[in-house]
């Protein structure tokens, strides 16, 4: 019985780990994501997205080394 319970608190995480880069901060006008390496290519999507709720677009502006690694960090932009 433990050991179902035990799996089943396990899938959200794991789906959580597979799902692209984890969001480390978001206070509108900005939103940082942990990358691996410098590959922010779903970054950007992701950033896009959260912009995107206040009717803005996602501006890059680059990559910061972090506790855990690097981390990208756009800023929601009002232009297009």
């Amino acid at each position: 019985m433990r050991i179902i319970a035990i799996s089943l608190l396990a899938i959200p995480a794991f789906l959580a780990a597979c799902g692209g880069p984890s969001e480390v901060a978001a206070a509108p006008p900005s939103v940082s994501y942990q990358v691996t390496g410098n590959d922010v290519g779903q970054a950007g999507v992701n950033a896009e997205r959260y912009c995107q709720q206040y009717g803005r677009s996602a501006q890059f502006q680059g990559i910061q080394q972090g506790p855990s690694g690097n981390v990208a960090v756009y800023s929601c932009s009002r232009s297009r």
